[in-house]
């Protein structure tokens, strides 16, 4: 099996585009979002129902799989393989606090800046 990496992720300064403290009270930088946001996977990963649907069952669930599977009826390991399938593909452990809180926030403002165009 093939496995799939996304440079977007693995450059900080992309990383740091969507930290809290970049995001919160501030002018959005939204050239350097709409560079990001031409990346193909990226927005495959962003648009796709399952996976925002699984990501937002994982945080009410406390970043907790068993909490998020008995939550949204989702088999447990089928939200293990989209929470992997984001981090094989944009370079993001959702199990990592800091990481979903990047991943919420892009999305967020990929629906400001989608709308904007």
């Amino acid at each position: 099996m093939k496995k799939e990496q996304n440079a977007v992720f693995l450059v900080q300064s992309n990383k740091d585009l969507f930290k809290p403290e970049q995001v919160v009270g501030k002018k959005l930088k939204i050239t350097a979002y709409k560079r990001l946001f031409k990346d193909k996977n990226l927005v495959k990963i962003l648009e796709n129902e399952a996976i925002n649907e699984t990501v937002d069952a994982f945080i009410k669930g406390g970043l907790n799989l068993s909490h998020a599977s008995a939550s949204s009826y989702v088999h447990r390991n089928t939200l293990i393989y989209r929470i992997e399938k984001v981090n094989r593909v944009i370079g993001l452990d959702l199990r990592n606090f800091e990481d979903c809180l990047i991943f919420v926030n892009m999305r967020e403002i990929y629906k400001m800046v989608v709308k904007k165009q």
